[in-house]
């Protein structure tokens, strides 16, 4: 099991102000839903890069053990041992007003949602300049239709 998380334009007051005066058709949700989540999987690719979660706070550091095990296959980041977390986070259509965001990697949720906050290293969900972005994405989207 992995780890993903689940955005619903309807649970996101901002990106539904956005689209409540639209009717959109099921095609064009899907494809602006589409790109929304695409968009999604590059803020969390930048989260590796940058080794902090969505609200901007550092990665907690690895254990000193484990940096030892972990040199020995790779000099990456903190969650970056061989790149399969990152490169197998992909986004899906899970409804009318969903994308599914996530990992199918066994260890993903172990990482996202540890119980102990010293191992949890969330790379999922959004941040405030995350849902900017969505909304410069969703005005942008919404100014082609009208057009």
């Amino acid at each position: 099991m992995g780890a993903a998380v689940e955005i619903n334009l309807r649970e996101i007051e901002r990106l539904q102000k956005k689209l409540s005066d639209f009717a959109l058709s099921g095609g064009d949700k899907e494809i602006l839903l589409t790109s929304l989540g695409n968009i999604m999987v590059g803020q969390t690719e930048e989260r590796f890069a940058l080794q902090k979660d969505p609200s901007g706070d550092p990665w907690h550091e690895l254990t000193e053990a484990y940096k030892k095990r972990k040199g020995l296959v790779s000099g990456g980041g903190i969650l970056d041992r061989d790149g399969l977390l990152k490169i197998s986070t992909i986004p899906q259509l899970t409804g009318r007003d969903s994308v599914l965001v996530g990992s199918p990697m066994e260890y993903a949720d172990f990482h996202q949602s540890a119980k102990d906050k010293k191992r949890r290293r969330e790379f999922l969900g959004l941040g405030t300049d995350n849902i900017d972005e969505l909304e410069d994405a969703i005005d942008k989207f919404l100014r082609g239709k009208i057009a």
